[in-house]
Order: structure tokens, then C-alpha cells, then sequence
């Protein structure tokens, strides 16, 4: 464990706001200048680790009892959030127990980062959205190349090969009129999927274009008009598209 040289550096790093107490035979609490957003202070625990050259830091599953007062981490896109805060912080994750692993010169570091980690995913509610706008395209990516794979879906595809600056996200071109599908999470990708639209109906390419938002309020109202004139079909949101997808797909095949 600790030594009492690593315990006075941590005091010294914490402006001796910091101590430990044993809760159980070698499992120490921290108290330290760490705390929820709320004013409560979190609860961080130093144990030995399986390697005896190192220290652990964790919460024993408190991070995550705390989380579920409010928020259920109960879809795949919520537990991919979760684990990606866990990814960022180098954060390992047994059964809903926290921790990390550190060298017992490291642990002042080993702290803060456990801290943010913990910090982050108590406040998934908070900022799920942010999360989610930065996922959006690694979400729909996985959600038709899964879910929708037999409709033969074309990744980055370009209808018009002598101008790759017209891309298809995804091309569903399994029948005579191929459905292009634009995901969309800003103003500029609402523009470019305008302007590409407006390209393939000048070329006269047989088509049916359709838009995948990750909400309707990602993009302004000026572009959003523009979209919806130039496009066929618009889902207001992934989740929208989630749902509708197979059903859609299934009625344009039969159209066509």
C-alpha cells in the first residue's frame, strides 16, 4: 500500500486537504478537494491491486448506484457513451465496479483522472446530447451495417464517379431507382446534402434521396427548407430512423 513518504506528497498536492481511512482490512476511503457536482463528496477508495507493484483506485460500484437514481444506462447507445468515458480515462470496468490501476507515484494523477471519469458519467444526463452529436455518424454507421445489412448497404459511395466531391453516405442500390441516404448533424452537412441532391436531379439520376437527422434543431430553419425541397424523405432523428428504417426501406423495394 501507500507509504507514509507517497501519503505526505498527496497531502502536499491537495493543500493537506486530503486523508485516508480505513474502511476494512486494506481498503482505505479518500477524502480529498473531489466532488460530485452537487457538493457531495465522491467516494474513492485505495486498495492493493493484483499486481503488488501497484494501486488501486476505485469506487467498489458507488459511481454507478449513484448514476441510476436518475439515469438508466439501459441502450446501446448509452452503455457506447459509457464505455467511451471509460476509454478516454483509461477507466476499467468488473461488474459495475470502477478502477484503475496506477504506480504509487502516480496515484496524485491517478485520482484526478478517476475523478473526471466519475465526474463525467455521473453526469451523463447533462451532457448525453454533446456525447451523442459527437457519435451520431458511429451510431448510424453501426446501426445499418448491422440492422440493415440485407439491403446491401454501400458505404461513401459516389454516383457520380468523375466528381467524387458529390458523396453518398450510404447508397441502398439493390433495385432500379437506388435509395442515397445523407446523415445529417449540422448546417454544413445539411448544405452539402442540398447541394448534392440538386447535382444528381440536374444529371437526371434516377433516385430517391433520404435524410437521417440526428434532431430536427441541429440545423437552422433556412437550411432545413432547403434540405426538404431538394429531398425526398427526412427522418427528424435517429431514434426516428431506428424505429421507421426497416419499414421504409421494405415499402420502397416494393414500389420499385
Amino acid at each position: 500500500m501507500l507509504t507514509q513518504e507517497f501519503i505526505n506528497e498527496l497531502k502536499r498536492k491537495f493543500n493537506n486537504y486530503f486523508s485516508l481511512k480505513e474502511k476494512r482490512e486494506n481498503i482505505f476511503q479518500v477524502f480529498a478537494p473531489l466532488y460530485h457536482s452537487d457538493g457531495d463528496m465522491m467516494d474513492i477508495f485505495i486498495t492493493e491491486a493484483p499486481n503488488p507493484e501497484l494501486i488501486r483506485i476505485t469506487d467498489f460500484g458507488l459511481t454507478l448506484m449513484r448514476l441510476s437514481y436518475s439515469f438508466e444506462i439501459d441502450t446501446p447507445n448509452k452503455e457506447k457513451i459509457f464505455n467511451k468515458i471509460l476509454a478516454e480515462n483509461s477507466i476499467q470496468n468488473e461488474n459495475g465496479n470502477l478502477f484503475i490501476d496506477v504506480k504509487p507515484q502516480y496515484v496524485y494523477h491517478g485520482l484526478l483522472q478517476f475523478a473526471q471519469a466519475v465526474s463525467k458519467i455521473t453526469n451523463m444526463r447533462l451532457f448525453r446530447r454533446e456525447i451523442i452529436h459527437s457519435l451520431f455518424f458511429e451510431m448510424l454507421d453501426d446501426f445499418i451495417m448491422t440492422k440493415l445489412q440485407k439491403y446491401n448497404p454501400i458505404k461513401k459511395f459516389y454516383p457520380i464517379p468523375e466528381h467524387e466531391e458529390y458523396e453518398v453516405d450510404y447508397c441502398f442500390n439493390q433495385r432500379k431507382r437506388p435509395i442515397y441516404l445523407f446523415g445529417i448533424n449540422n448546417n454544413a452537412n445539411a448544405r452539402l446534402a442540398t447541394i448534392c441532391c440538386q447535382k444528381f436531379i440536374a444529371e437526371k439520376l434516377n433516385f430517391t434521396s433520404l435524410i437521417v437527422l440526428e434532431s430536427l434543431d441541429v440545423i437552422g430553419k433556412k437550411d432545413q427548407a432547403r434540405l426538404m425541397s431538394a429531398a425526398d424523405k427526412q427522418f427528424p432523428s435517429l431514434e426516428e430512423f431506428q424505429k421507421r428504417a426497416e419499414e421504409y426501406l421494405e415499402r420502397e423495394i416494393l414500389q420499385n
